[in-house]
């Protein structure tokens, strides 16, 4: 089969099944941007729930960068507009390191949770498919569809650049000066990922190859949630 890099699929069929994907998506970035807010609120930081953000309203989350401008980038290199989003916290509020490692960690977390809640639907135990995803009805695609996205975006937040969740993990491993070098360069490092992203196979490579393991060793079959996705995506397998 031929699974194009989820980030140059062209938007050949931007169908009711697409737009749904794209809301649903939204829900989950909310999700994930609120459970970076909650822990962080619980770590020492209560400006969290002055500032609106222990809400699941999506435009609390509302980033200039994450929220529009790549995503309208994305658009007109032919992409599909997967928006991101951020909630800014005050990491000297927070009461130690352990808790800055928890309000990052919260993130992709939160990801991995909806991703084992949509898959867990569509496991082999319960026999709701059998293995081909272009023979399945759409609301199967559609949950197959947000369970690459949502494991996808776990792997993709892990990476260890600023500003991603995966540098706020082991920032504490570099001293201060280099740590605020490399935040104040945080979308030149991201600008850096989305190219790579755009021009080589082998980042998809590695990320497809971490979560085809993590979904064996769960009981899934890979290649069918894939599948779904690139049939939600264009139309086409």
């Amino acid at each position: 089969m031929n699974h194009e890099p989820p980030l140059i699929l062209a938007m050949a069929n931007f169908s009711p099944m697409l737009i749904a994907v794209l809301l649903a998506w939204i829900v989950c970035v909310t999700i994930h941007e609120f459970s970076h807010a909650l822990v962080a609120y619980f770590g020492g930081d209560k400006s969290m729930r002055e500032r609106g953000y222990l809400s699941l309203d999506p435009t609390k989350f509302i980033d200039p960068v994450m929220s529009l401008l790549i995503p309208a980038i994305v658009l007109l290199m032919g992409g599909f507009p997967l928006p991101g989003a951020s909630v800014p916290v005050d990491r000297s509020l927070l009461r130690n390191e352990k808790w800055e490692k928890l309000v990052s960690a919260a993130g992709p977390a939160s990801n991995f949770i909806l991703f084992l809640l949509f898959a867990a639907i569509l496991h082999p135990a319960f026999s709701l498919t059998n293995g081909v995803a272009s023979e399945q009805p759409n609301w199967i695609l559609f949950i197959g569809a947000m369970a690459y996205l949502n494991l996808f975006s776990v792997f993709l937040n892990l990476i260890p650049i600023p500003p991603l969740d995966g540098f706020g993990i082991i920032e504490h491993q570099f001293d201060l000066h280099t740590r605020e070098v490399m935040y104040r360069n945080s979308y030149f490092f991201l600008g850096g990922l989305f190219l790579a992203l755009w021009v080589f196979d082998w980042p998809f490579i590695a990320i497809n190859y971490m979560m085809d393991t993590v979904m064996s060793a769960l009981g899934f079959d890979f290649s069918f949630f894939i599948d779904c996705f690139i049939i939600v995506m264009t139309g086409t397998i």
